[in-house]
């Protein structure tokens, strides 16, 4: 089996081998990858950002669709030939996660499922949406799936109430899809014009160039008629979180996605006090939480955005394409390519 193994940090490090082909076991089944989704995480683990411990080689990333092509034995959830995606947590099923729980995730320090095929446990793989591509698949198991348990898990949005997305990646993307879908109202801040209209182009009325206007939580604010956002995806960590504070109106809810702008930050506890914030940090779902999101997309009007596909040779492309930042939607890897 060929498979892309990470065997030092850097992009460069970045390998085309062959490993001995997987073998469902009892529990198990063994899927093979049509289509790969890239990350921000998974650029951080290249970088040696994320998981500055990660020992070599490991396959990387997380987020993947594939067929069944064997089940192992007591296996009668499944047959050969559905189309499924692996869930990136294998051991969180449902409530509250476990501290045991993030050693069992894809990518690191699991080996990931960049490669041709993979051994899934059987109750860690979810049905893919009919309704969509093989790559649209893909895009789903963390950026989708943080953003909807963002919202309406840990946020608890209500129709009518504002979400603040910052930038135009896969969980903000998302954000903004299922907010706009369930009747939220969207506001949306970015860095350049061009993502601004990509932004728009999803629906969303209001967005705000933040090289225009740095202090964005102000403009937030006003453009909420004073009453500040309700709920706030931050990902951009220490360089977008001062403003998600000042764009939160009272009994705000700020989830902390991500760190693309630095891992620490300062928070000023008289507003968390004063407007009864709620600060949530956040690390994907259960697997019960991705089999409620897959019910709503297979009913929904969107479709996940997509910024290029490339084929299974053109891996470490793919990866400078995400550090680039250019992108304006998920960056996918196409393992058909290879056969």
């Amino acid at each position: 089996m060929r498979g892309w193994e990470l065997r030092s940090f850097d992009i460069d490090g970045l390998v085309l081998g062959e490993r001995a082909d997987p073998v469902a076991g009892p529990g198990e089944v063994l899927v093979e990858i049509d289509a790969v989704a890239l990350n921000y995480r998974d650029l951080a683990i290249a970088r040696g950002v994320y998981a500055p411990s990660q020992p070599f080689p490991m396959i990387p990333a997380s987020d993947a669709c594939g067929r069944i092509v064997a089940v192992g034995p007591g296996v009668e959830r499944w047959r050969v030939g559905e189309r499924v995606i692996g869930c990136y947590m294998q051991s969180w099923d449902r409530g509250p996660s476990e501290p045991s729980d993030r050693t069992r995730t894809l990518g690191s320090p699991l080996d990931g499922v960049l490669c041709e095929q993979c051994v899934f446990p059987a109750d860690f793989v979810v049905r893919a949406p009919n309704r969509l591509t093989d790559f649209e698949c893909a895009t789903l198991p963390i950026a989708a799936l943080t953003a909807w348990c963002a919202i309406f898990e840990l946020a608890a949005a209500k129709p009518g109430e504002t979400v603040v997305v910052q930038g135009s990646g896969g969980v903000s993307t998302f954000a903004a899809q299922f907010a706009l879908a369930t009747g939220l109202r969207v506001v949306a801040v970015s860095r350049s014009g061009a993502k601004a209209a990509a932004i728009r182009n999803l629906g969303v009325e209001q967005v705000i160039l933040a090289s225009e206007t740095p202090q964005w939580g102000k403009e937030v604010v006003r453009t909420t008629h004073g009453r500040g956002a309700d709920v706030i995806v931050d990902v951009g960590g220490d360089a977008t979180f001062a403003q998600s504070m000042a764009a939160s109106g009272q009994n705000g809810r700020i989830i902390a996605v991500g760190f693309l702008g630095g891992l620490s930050t300062k928070v000023e506890l008289g507003p968390v006090i004063s407007k009864n914030l709620v600060i949530r940090g956040i690390t994907v779902g259960s697997r019960a939480s991705f089999e409620a999101m897959l019910s709503f997309i297979e009913t929904a009007s969107f479709k996940p955005v997509i910024d290029n596909i490339y084929p299974f040779e053109a891996v470490p492309e793919a990866y400078r394409r995400l550090a680039s930042a250019d992108q304006h939607g998920k960056i996918c890897i196409d393992l058909r390519s290879a056969r």
